[in-house]
């Protein structure tokens, strides 16, 4: 009970340091609304899942990885960073702020896969995300059984979603989003600083 307690405190602290899902999560909402946001929340939850699922299920093959495969993992993952951060900075050239309520209403199929593909690729494509998974991991994978693995998975990915909800939920308030909206060129440029930033880590450490 103690070291799932352990597990769980040390999660929660990792999730409150801003990383590239916040980023991604924050100009998702300003650029497209609160429902592409809760979208990307989605997958970046179940993109947490199936990395747990693949390190639980796959220690074996974990621990006879090569290094190079983390290696190239990490520029595919150093490129979509990239990629976001390019992003950003050209939507701070660009005021789509006032299109973002019309798209609340007109979410199509394409649209929310498109978000959800984001999300996806957020979780799936930084390789910090499995290592990090893969080091809280290790702990349990001898000591627990398979029906505690399962609860501090669901645990750890229900803690995602609900928090990246209430991020959404909370920024989304009308107090806030004009605040935003005043500040969402800056907001573009800390963001897409951000995710440069992160690429520029992930390949060098």
């Amino acid at each position: 009970m103690t070291l799932f307690i352990f597990i769980a405190f040390t999660h929660f602290i990792a999730l409150l340091s801003p990383g590239p899902d916040f980023f991604l999560i924050l100009t998702t909402l300003l650029r497209s609304g609160k429902r592409a946001a809760q979208m990307v929340c989605l997958a970046i939850a179940a993109g947490n899942g199936l990395i747990l699922i693949g390190v639980f299920g796959g220690w074996s093959l974990l621990g006879k990885m090569d290094a190079s495969v983390l290696h190239y993992l990490s520029w595919f993952g150093a490129a979509y960073l990239l990629y976001l951060s390019v992003l950003c900075f050209r939507c701070a050239k660009v005021d789509l702020l006032p299109q973002a309520q019309d798209q609340e209403c007109k979410q199509s199929n394409d649209s929310a896969y498109k978000y959800a593909m984001l999300g996806l690729q957020s979780s799936l494509l930084n390789p910090k995300n499995i290592l990090f998974y893969s080091s809280l991991t290790i702990l349990v994978a001898e000591k627990f059984n398979v029906i505690q693995k399962v609860s501090i998975s669901i645990w750890m990915v229900a803690l995602v979603l609900v928090w990246n909800l209430f991020l959404v939920q909370f920024l989304a308030q009308a107090t806030w989003m004009r605040l935003l909206s005043r500040n969402a060129k800056w907001l573009y440029y800390l963001s897409g600083s951000c995710f440069l930033l992160f690429a520029v880590l992930l390949i060098s450490v």
